[in-house]
């Protein structure tokens, strides 16, 4: 026994013996940081979603504007994401909008345009702009009320009313060069024609410069009105405005 311990472990035995110990031991490496993980501590890609806990990262811990449109998933953003007022008009494809619903009525007859419902009423705008000869044309079919225009050589403008129910009440008047006029007919029946822009007791040429106003009433309640103007000029007949029924 003394003999063993007097003599010394040769250098091979000390290395084996160290080798021994880090076996037992493991092997564990030590991070630069304290406590913290850093960027460069982790292999590239080494970190997936799989690997994150739900809600663990906030908008905090993202870097201004490193979130860009192709980090994004398709329809992943939906309205609820969206603050309120938070999109502008600049920020809409406005090819992308649907149609609004409260002129969902809109549609185009001939130089009529219907511009949908305000209080449950119809509203609709009229033009007729043409030179002599044009017409005759319908410019307004609204409640069984229907304005047709012409355009005479002179030129001479026409505009006659018409119904679609008997009975019906017309009433049209307005200020021109050099006064003013006012035409009615409580009985207009179908088949029945008024002149909206005569001037003059029977005339159908003394409709310029008219600024007027007409009145259409059918028994059922049902009422249609209108301003408009009526010109005569050198290149041919102007009547438009606007009606609501």
């Amino acid at each position: 026994m003394s003999r063993i311990l007097r003599r010394r472990p040769s250098p091979s035995m000390v290395v084996a013996f160290i080798a021994l110990c880090v076996a037992l031991a493991g092997t564990a490496t030590a991070l630069p940081g304290r406590a913290r993980v850093k960027a460069d501590d982790i292999k590239r890609a080494a970190v997936r979603s799989t690997h994150i806990k739900s809600r663990a990262v906030q908008s905090k811990h993202l870097k201004t504007r490193a979130v860009t449109r192709s980090k994004i998933a398709r329809r992943a953003v939906g309205s609820s994401e969206v603050g309120q007022d938070a999109l502008t008009g600049e920020n809409i494809v406005e090819s992308s909008l649907g149609t609004v619903s409260s002129a969902s009525n809109a549609t185009n007859a001939g130089n009529a345009t219907n511009a949908g419902k305000v209080n449950g009423r119809t509203v609709e705008k009229f033009s007729f702009v043409t030179g002599p000869g044009a017409g005759p044309a319908t410019v307004l079919s609204l409640n069984g009320l229907t304005l047709i225009a012409a355009c005479n050589a002179g030129p001479a403008l026409s505009v006659n009313a018409t119904t679609s129910v008997n009975g019906a009440f017309i009433h049209a008047g307005g200020t021109h060069d050099p006064g003013s006029y006012y035409n009615d007919d409580d009985s207009l029946n179908i088949g029945d024609s008024f002149n909206v822009v005569d001037t003059q007791a029977g005339s159908v040429t003394e409709s310029d410069n008219v600024q007027g106003t007409l009145t259409y009433a059918r028994g059922d309640g049902t009422v249609v009105t209108a301003t408009f103007l009526a010109d005569e000029i050198g290149g041919g007949c102007v009547f438009a405005g606007t009606a609501v029924g």
